[in-house]
């Protein structure tokens, strides 16, 4: 046991923790971070040979690491009616291609009340400028270039009563705009890794006694306590979820928010053009009813694309050569849904705490809002009439959040500075203290709340 009492740890090496530690370290000298880095041998004496310039492991098909990742987690999931991926590309189960984000994006933070609202917003604004990204937020201008068809297109739907079409909102580093690289955790690492003290450990148990946090770690065979009297959580809402849920002694299931995803291809009649080399949205199709929240996002298809594709579905590889040809006239579509189309839960089975779905029909409703937007695709003469869909099953979309939600009142939630109700020295930064009802892209904010606590904390 170590003996050694840390005023702060962080649990969690995602840019939800870096971005923490980043702002934290403005005031203070060192921070320590617990963390496995995946280079050691562990029980199934697997070597991850961690690489944060490669491909996340769900663009790979190679599901080994979610699996031990879920493993030594103690979290399980039910195969037969749920598909978790995510990405484990430094430490978490998050993929970042760049912020991107949803005009309403604002709404969903006013369980936060005013004050720490505008600290998101503001703390939001500073990421894009300390990192140099273009984007279109607040004083900010998007500076993404599209050609003067889909301009227009823009123009047309205005004022729009049936559906909302227009330009992403998008923030990724500018520059060097031939190759645009995605803002990853390695970027902030670099920044700061001579503050910062990594401990190669997995978080399995929180407890407490008296005004100090225990945090019951392992390695291999190795185990470990470290203690704390702060504790910040960024380990991504699923892990999260299954710590906290365990420090409660809470058996009952607690449902988790996401954004159901079905991926589309198609084939547009007009060449489309953007400046940034890499995926992000170009044009947003969404609803205007209010009890209808979808959004499909235009991304244009790239070599990196295409090859992802390749790779997971095989039936596409005999027409490898056509569609590199093509590239330029594919795009795909992300359609999703909001929270209020949630379909995944977890609970603690035999020991193990079990991710699974109930509901059957929410392939049914990805499909109908897909319809939606093919045809207005059609209308506009954007595509052939031809699509391709793609749906990698439920949970299977990344966004994972709303369990241990800001604001509440219940045992399961978090004060407004993200402290939990049963314990304020336990901070949460990652997506399980929100609700993102309008926000179908949510990282952006996540980061800017990390953001703020750490400045909350430096006071």
């Amino acid at each position: 046991m170590s003996e050694k009492v840390f005023d702060i740890l962080v649990v969690g090496s995602g840019l939800s923790s870096l971005v923490f530690a980043e702002e934290y370290l403005k005031k203070k000298n060192n921070i320590d971070i617990i963390s496995p880095n995946f280079k050691y041998k562990i029980k199934t004496e697997m070597d991850y040979n961690f690489d944060p310039k490669t491909l996340p492991p769900q663009f790979k098909k190679n599901f080994s690491k979610i699996v031990d990742y879920f493993h030594f987690n103690n979290l399980n999931f039910d195969k037969k009616n749920c598909n978790i991926l995510g990405s484990l590309e430094f430490g978490g189960l998050s993929n970042y291609w760049g912020l991107q984000m949803d005009k309403e994006a604002n709404e969903d933070l006013n369980y936060f009340g005013n004050k720490a609202k505008k600290e998101i917003i503001n703390c939001f604004t500073e990421i894009l400028k300390e990192k140099s990204l273009i984007g279109n937020f607040g004083t900010y201008k998007n500076s993404l270039k599209i050609n003067n068809f889909y301009e227009n297109i823009l123009k047309k739907y205005k004022d729009s009563k049936k559906l909302i079409i227009e330009k992403s909102l998008i923030a990724i580093n500018k520059n060097n705009k031939k190759n645009i690289k995605k803002l990853n955790p390695d970027l902030i690492l670099k920044k700061i890794k001579k503050k910062v003290t990594f401990h190669n450990f997995f978080l399995k148990k929180i407890s407490k006694k008296k005004n100090l946090i225990f945090l019951h770690c392992i390695r291999g065979n190795e185990k470990r306590i470290f203690k704390t009297r702060k504790l910040i959580l960024a380990t991504g809402t699923l892990v999260t979820t299954k710590l906290i849920m365990d420090f409660l002694n809470i058996k009952r299931e607690v449902p988790i928010k996401h954004h159901p995803r079905l991926i589309s291809m198609y084939i547009a009649k007009k060449k489309i053009l953007d400046n940034t080399k890499l995926t992000a949205g170009l044009l947003q199709i969404k609803s205007r009813k209010k009890n209808e929240t979808f959004s499909g996002d235009l991304r244009p298809s790239n070599k990196m694309i295409l090859n992802m594709a390749f790779k997971i579905y095989k039936i596409l590889f005999p027409l490898k050569s056509i569609l590199m040809f093509f590239k330029d006239y594919i795009f795909f579509s992300n359609n999703l849904m909001g929270s209020n189309f949630s379909n995944l839960y977890i609970k603690k089975i035999n020991k193990k705490f079990t991710i699974f779905s109930k509901n059957k029909e929410t392939l049914k409703k990805l499909k109908r809002n897909q319809k939606k937007i093919y045809n207005f695709l059609r209308k506009e003469k954007i595509i052939f009439p031809f699509f391709k869909n793609f749906f990698p099953g439920i949970g299977a979309d990344y966004h994972y959040y709303g369990t241990i939600q800001a604001g509440g009142k219940k045992k399961l939630s978090v004060n407004k500075n993200c402290q939990l109700l049963k314990n304020n020295s336990i901070y949460i930064v990652d997506g399980s203290v929100f609700n993102f009802k309008k926000n179908l892209y949510p990282y952006g904010y996540v980061l800017a709340n990390s953001k703020r606590i750490a400045k909350l904390i430096n006071r």
